[in-house]
């Protein structure tokens, strides 16, 4: 079975077009549209990766990183921070603050599955056994 995503992002259109493709390549994938939902989500299956807008209707990316960093059952997600943002110096904030990627929208949905594929390839991913 194929390593689980969390998709965080409250476009829709997005939403649905990255849970096709990323089910297309084999992945799990449950998608939410806010910060309150993720932390429900993450806390009843633990997922591998998780996708995160930045933008959120109740916060930001980062305060979900930052949730799921302080929670133990969570601690081991790998985040990528996805975001619209042209704001300057974001993608290193990101970085700084633990994520494992950063991508622009629009970005090609091919280079996030590269992504994706590589850190699947990590050992010990998340807190869901494959």
């Amino acid at each position: 079975m194929g390593k689980r995503i969390l998709l965080v992002e409250d476009d829709k259109y997005i939403a649905l077009a990255l849970k096709i493709r990323l089910q297309a390549e084999g992945f799990q994938v449950a998608v939410v549209n806010d910060k309150a939902a993720a932390f429900r989500e993450a806390g009843q299956q633990p997922p591998d990766i998780a996708l995160i807008d930045f933008n959120l209707p109740d916060g930001t990316g980062f305060e979900v990183m930052g949730g799921f960093t302080s929670n133990v059952r969570t601690a081991s997600v790998m985040n990528i921070i996805m975001t619209a943002s042209k704001q300057p110096g974001l993608r290193s904030e990101a970085m700084m603050a633990g994520a494992i990627d950063y991508f622009e929208k629009p970005f090609k949905s091919a280079d996030l599955i590269a992504c994706i594929a590589t850190l699947s390839q990590r050992p010990a991913l998340g807190g869901m056994a494959s």
